[in-house]
């Protein structure tokens, strides 16, 4: 009997992006709405706003989830429907902000929350398009284009949320982003805005950086942090060459 190798069914879970350099970009993450961060999330957008940027890349964990998460609610808190429509809100003024600039959002493992409750409590409406983030928050109609499973890239330059890469917090974790990704990166994540400068044995500068975040600062569940607030511009010339202002508030 002749046996031939069977189908594989394996699916591809990368979906990367990459866009064309000569780019200025503005990076916001971690905004965790409801609990955003009024007067931070203003001066983010103020500071991005004066170089007229492009792109504007939302680097996960815009939405917070907290009604849907695997942890306790807290006592009064919003219902997951009050929170979408806060989120969507906060979408319309980014939008609003940057009326002429390409948007891209990559899911930060807060959005995951979504997939996982679904999942863990009605597994048979897992699919259905009136429950995708994507069209919950009116993605479609802001232009705002949603990463799933995929990375950012310009030139040097590749854009995540940070839960992607295992093993980056604690000390020094731009320099544990390079450990893992060995190139040129940026995420957002861990609240705390660091930066790492290396060069390779050609002498080509290599950088990651991780981005603060524009949430409330004390949390019940971890009131006393290290967490800043910030933003960040990265300028992408046409050669690829890449200037990044990792901006502390």
């Amino acid at each position: 009997m002749t046996h031939s190798i069977p189908k594989s069914y394996y699916k591809s879970n990368k979906d990367d992006v990459k866009l064309s350099r000569g780019k200025t970009i503005a990076v916001f993450s971690d905004i965790h709405a409801p609990y955003h961060d009024i007067g931070a999330v203003k001066e983010s957008v103020y500071n991005a706003q004066k170089v007229n940027p492009d792109v504007v890349i939302l680097m996960g964990d815009i939405m917070d989830f907290h009604r849907i998460s695997r942890y306790p609610n807290d006592e009064g808190t919003l219902s997951f429907a009050d929170e979408i429509k806060v989120g969507v809100e906060l979408l319309n003024y980014f939008r609003q902000s940057f009326p002429n600039s390409e948007f891209y959002y990559i899911e930060g493992n807060h959005e995951v929350r979504l997939a996982h409750y679904i999942q863990r409590n009605a597994a048979e409406l897992s699919g259905l398009d009136s429950l995708e983030l994507s069209f919950l928050l009116s993605l479609d109609k802001l232009e705002i284009d949603f990463l799933q499973n995929g990375f950012i890239h310009c030139g040097d330059m590749s854009f995540l949320h940070g839960h992607e890469i295992p093993g980056i917090g604690g000390v020094n974790p731009s320099r544990k982003l390079f450990a893992k990704m060995k190139k040129s990166a940026m995420c957002g994540h861990l609240h705390r805005p660091e930066s790492f400068f290396t060069r390779d044995g050609a002498g080509k500068l290599m950088q990651c950086h991780v981005v603060g975040h524009l949430g409330k600062p004390n949390p019940r569940y971890w009131p006393r942090n290290e967490w800043q607030h910030g933003h960040a511009i990265v300028d992408v010339s046409k050669g690829g060459v890449v200037r990044v202002n990792n901006i502390i508030l």
